[in-house]
């Protein structure tokens, strides 16, 4: 079973920042899968591609600001979607000094081509959203994938990357949810025995969008570390308030137009508010949301390869 949500220690680490602790690049607002824990299904803005140009932007800023900031290509949409645009960025971010370049992907696209070369491009962190250890409950929550070629898909990465010395660090994630009560167990320990650090962590409201079984009295509220501690950029440049205005209704500008600088400026009036527990002041989509009660990701990781 996961554990409950540390929310005192969470707040413990949570301050004020001159630049984001994480960034989170949107490669492609399209994807391949609509699970069903997602917000993407139900997405209305436009969907596209990130042109390349607007990535080295962006690599060029972090690297000048903050170079440790770890860069994330995730948020809406699949980023092996666009493989050969995902190791073009990759490589261009580590060729201006960026130190924390980071995927998160669904892995049904991770063939093994794709994996060879990920495994080439730099990476610090690889995080695969599994979220199932049967094949019907991953049909449940992962609709549209396979469980089994996902699962095939891992395995072959896991043995490139432990038959190197160095590379990045693979992450199986599982998001706690009703379809996969039970599973937590066998899961950690499958993908444990293979190598993986396993991610657990509670499931999102996307901004209030789904429920969670998790209940934590108002009185007790923290501020919410998405806010204070990450950025998003649209696939066009837009800026979003927050990972739960994945509309980009209440944005503060565009990349195209603005320094991130300015625009990690432009949101620090929410991020006060947040910190100085001015909660009833913030949008109204803040009143609805529960994401500041998830926390940290629990991160089990296995045991150290032993030379022979």
């Amino acid at each position: 079973m996961i554990s409950e949500p540390d929310l005192a220690g969470v707040a413990r680490t949570l301050r004020p920042n001159t630049f984001p602790n994480r960034f989170a690049v949107e490669l492609c607002a399209d994807c391949n899968l609509h699970c069903s824990m997602c917000h993407h299904p139900a997405m209305q803005r436009p969907k596209g591609i990130m042109p390349f140009p607007l990535w080295q932007k962006c690599a060029d800023e972090i690297a000048a600001v903050a170079p440790a900031t770890q860069a994330w290509f995730s948020f809406c949409g699949e980023p092996l979607l666009q493989p050969e645009l995902l190791l073009q960025c990759l490589a261009y971010g580590r060729r201006v000094g960026l130190q924390q370049l980071c995927l998160n992907t669904n892995g049904m696209l991770l063939t093994a081509d794709v994996a060879d070369r990920l495994l080439d491009a730099g990476l610090s962190q690889f995080v695969i959203g599994l979220d199932a250890f049967t094949a019907d409950s991953y049909a449940k929550i992962r609709c549209g994938g396979d469980r089994d070629v996902v699962y095939r898909n891992v395995e072959y990465l896991l043995k490139q990357r432990n038959a190197r010395i160095d590379g990045p660090e693979v992450m199986v994630q599982f998001i706690a949810m009703a379809e996969n009560a039970g599973e937590y167990e066998p899961f950690r320990d499958y993908w444990l025995q293979r190598g993986a650090t396993v991610k657990a962590r509670h499931m999102l409201s996307w901004g209030g969008r789904f429920g969670t079984p998790l209940c934590v009295p108002d009185e007790e509220r923290i501020a919410c570390p998405w806010a204070v501690t990450m950025m998003h950029v649209f696939w066009d440049g837009r800026v979003p308030r927050c990972p739960g205005d994945t509309e980009g209704d209440e944005g503060v500008g565009n990349v195209w137009q603005a320094s991130l600088v300015d625009l990690w400026a432009a949101l620090g009036r929410y991020r006060d508010l947040h910190l100085q527990h001015r909660f009833k002041e913030l949008p109204e989509r803040c009143q609805q949301c529960r994401d500041w009660m998830v926390g940290r990701a629990e991160r089990i990781r296995p045991e150290p390869r032993r030379c022979p």
